[in-house]
C-alpha cells in the first residue's frame, strides 16, 4: 500500500486520464513498499465535493463532521436511536419551549479559543442569521439562544417541541470557533473542537488532516488523513482497488463483482434510510396535474430497477419509507401497467408525442446514467419523450430550487436534516418547505404532517407519519423507485470504520491502520 504523499500524486494523475485503471501505481509495489505498522494515515475517497466554502448551512457541513473535524452538542446514535452527549453533556426542557444544555468542561477549539456557552450561542446564531438557514435549524424553528453562563445554554422554540434535541444533532448545527465566521466565508481550519484538524485544503480535490493532540476526548487513533474527493464511483471503486484509497465511500454497485473479487478488501453494506424518487415539478404542466404523476408512476418497472440498475442491492419502494422501518406504510410498491398509464395521460388531455421533457441526475450518484437510460425507456412506452442531462449536482440544484426543471432523480436519506421524518417531510412536501424541489403545495397535507408530529405518544405518531407516506404515494407527489443500501469498499488494514447510514460520522477516533 502506498504511503500519504505518493497516493495523492497517483490520484492526480489518475484523474488526469479519467476512469482508466492503467494510470494507477496500485498494490502493493513500488518503491515506497508496504505501509509499516507504524503508518497510521489513511487516505479516504469521498463521493461529494464541497461546494459551498464550508457553509455550516449547506451539506459541505457533512464533510466536516465525517473527517472528525467539527462537532455537535448531541450526536444521534442510529443504531440505537438515541441521543448521545457530545460537546453538551446533559439538557433538559425547563419550560414547555426553553431547553438547556450543559456544555462539557475544558474543551478548546483547536486555535486555542475555549469553548464557551457564548461561543455556542453566537454560532448557532450565525446560523440563523444567514440567507438560506438550514432546513434543520433556522428561525421558524428557533425564537432565542441566550448564554446563562459559562458552561450554559439556553435555546428557546416558537412553540413546545419535543424535536428540538434532535435538531440540536444535526450538522448544520456543528460548532467552529468564532475565527471562522468572517465575511469571506467559512474557515474550518484550526476552529473545530473535533480530534481531527484541517492543515490544506485543495478546492474540489482534496482536504487534509491530523490529529487533535489537545482533542478533549478519545484521542485519535490516526496520525493524518487524506479525504480525496472523486465524484465518479466507478473512480472510487479503482482507487480502493489499486491501494490508493484505504476506504472508498458509495461505491457504485456494479462494481461489486470486481471489489468483491480483490484480495484484501471487503465490502460493507448497511441498510440506510434512503430511497431514490423520480421528483416531479409540480408548479406546472404537465406534473401540476395528479394524473400525469400518476401516469408515470405506472410507467415504471421498478422489480426490473432494484434487479439491474442496483445488482439486487436496492428494494422496490413503497413511498418514502422502507417496509422496516416503523413509519412505513402496509402498502405493495407500484406495479407497472402500461394500458392504465396512456388512459391516465389520456384523461389529461395528452396523445403519444405531446410531451418531450427533460430528466436530470447529477453525476455524484454513478448510478443515476443506468437509470435514466431505464426511466427514459419506461416513459418512451407510453408515448412521453424523454432528454437525459447527468452533470454535477451543484450545477442542477439552483434549478431545481427555482422550479426551472420538469423531472429528475434524486437520492433523499429521510433521516440526514434530523432524527424524525418530520425534518425530511417539511423540508421536502410542504407549502413553505426549505427544500421543496416538487414545488408541491397542498394546505390538506401540510395539515395532516403537523397532526403527525404533534402526537406525544411514538406508536400514534409513527402511525400518522405511515399515512402521510401513504398519502405521498397514492398522489404520486415523487415517483418513489427504490429503498437503498449504502456501500463501501473499505480495506483490510482498515479497522474501526463503519459506514454511518445517517452520514454524518465516517473518520472518528476509533478507526486506525493494522
Amino acid at each position: 500500500m502506498m504511503r500519504s504523499g505518493a497516493r495523492v500524486a497517483a490520484t492526480v494523475a489518475t484523474l488526469a486520464l479519467g476512469l482508466s485503471a492503467c494510470g494507477f501505481d496500485g498494490g502493493n509495489s513500488g518503491e515506497d513498499g508496504p505501509s509499516s505498522s507504524d503508518d497510521q494515515s489513511l487516505v479516504i475517497s469521498m463521493q461529494f465535493t464541497p461546494t459551498r466554502g464550508f457553509a455550516i448551512e449547506t451539506d459541505d457541513a457533512n464533510i466536516l463532521t465525517q473527517l472528525g473535524c467539527m462537532e455537535t452538542l448531541l450526536r444521534y446514535n442510529d443504531q440505537t436511536g438515541e441521543l448521545e452527549p457530545q460537546l453538551a453533556t446533559a439538557w433538559e426542557k425547563v419550560e414547555p419551549t426553553v431547553w438547556e444544555f450543559t456544555l462539557q468542561e475544558g474543551v478548546i477549539f483547536q486555535n486555542g479559543t475555549a469553548l464557551t456557552a457564548q461561543a455556542v450561542a453566537d454560532a448557532l446564531q450565525h446560523q440563523l442569521e444567514v440567507e438560506a438557514p438550514a432546513r434543520a435549524f433556522g428561525p421558524s424553528h428557533i425564537a432565542g439562544i441566550e448564554a446563562v453562563d459559562e458552561q450554559t445554554l439556553q435555546v428557546t422554540t416558537p412553540e413546545e417541541s419535543r424535536l428540538l434535541p434532535f435538531r440540536m444533532a444535526s450538522v448544520n448545527t456543528g460548532i467552529l470557533a468564532p475565527e471562522a465566521y468572517a465575511d469571506s466565508g467559512i474557515d474550518p481550519i484550526g476552529t473545530c473542537t473535533g480530534p481531527f484538524a484541517i492543515t490544506d485544503y485543495q478546492p474540489s480535490q482534496s482536504l487534509t488532516l491530523e490529529r487533535n493532540e489537545d482533542y478533549w476526548g478519545t484521542p485519535a487513533a490516526l496520525d493524518s488523513v487524506e479525504a480525496l474527493f472523486v465524484p465518479e464511483g466507478a473512480t472510487r471503486a479503482t482507487q480502493v482497488r489499486g491501494g490508493e484509497a484505504d476506504i472508498a465511500m458509495a461505491v457504485p454497485s456494479t462494481s461489486l463483482t470486481d471489489l468483491e473479487a480483490t484480495e484484501g478488501l471487503t465490502v460493507t453494506r448497511e441498510f440506510t434510510p434512503r430511497t431514490t424518487g423520480l421528483y416531479l415539478n409540480s408548479s406546472r404542466e404537465p406534473f401540476s396535474d395528479v394524473r400525469v404523476r400518476q401516469a408515470v408512476q405506472l410507467a415504471l418497472d421498478l422489480p426490473a430497477i432494484a434487479a439491474t440498475v442496483y445488482n439486487e442491492t436496492a428494494q422496490p419502494a413503497i413511498g418514502p419509507f422502507a417496509p422496516n422501518e416503523a413509519w412505513a406504510p402496509e402498502i405493495e410498491p407500484a406495479q407497472q401497467d402500461l394500458d392504465a398509464a396512456r388512459d391516465l395521460l389520456a384523461e389529461a388531455g395528452y396523445q403519444e408525442g405531446d410531451l418531450s421533457l427533460t430528466l436530470l441526475g447529477y453525476t455524484e450518484r454513478p448510478e443515476f446514467g443506468d437509470l435514466a437510460a431505464v426511466v427514459q425507456a419506461n416513459l418512451g412506452e407510453i408515448g412521453i419523450e424523454v432528454e437525459v442531462n447527468i452533470p454535477d449536482y451543484a450545477a442542477i440544484e439552483p434549478d431545481l430550487l427555482s422550479g426551472d426543471y420538469d423531472m429528475t432523480l434524486l437520492s433523499r436519506n429521510h433521516l440526514v436534516d434530523i432524527a424524525d421524518p418530520s425534518g425530511f417531510l417539511t423540508a421536502d412536501y410542504t407549502c413553505d418547505g426549505g427544500y421543496n424541489i416538487s414545488h408541491y403545495c397542498n394546505e390538506e397535507f401540510d395539515a395532516m404532517l403537523a397532526e403527525a408530529g404533534s402526537h406525544e405518544d411514538e406508536t400514534e405518531r409513527q402511525a400518522a407519519y405511515a399515512d402521510v407516506a401513504q398519502f405521498l404515494q397514492e398522489e404520486a407527489v415523487t415517483v418513489f423507485m427504490v429503498h437503498e443500501q449504502t456501500l463501501a469498499a473499505v480495506s483490510d488494514d482498515v479497522t474501526g470504520f463503519r459506514d454511518d447510514p445517517l452520514v454524518r460520522y465516517a473518520i472518528t477516533p476509533d478507526v486506525s491502520l493494522n
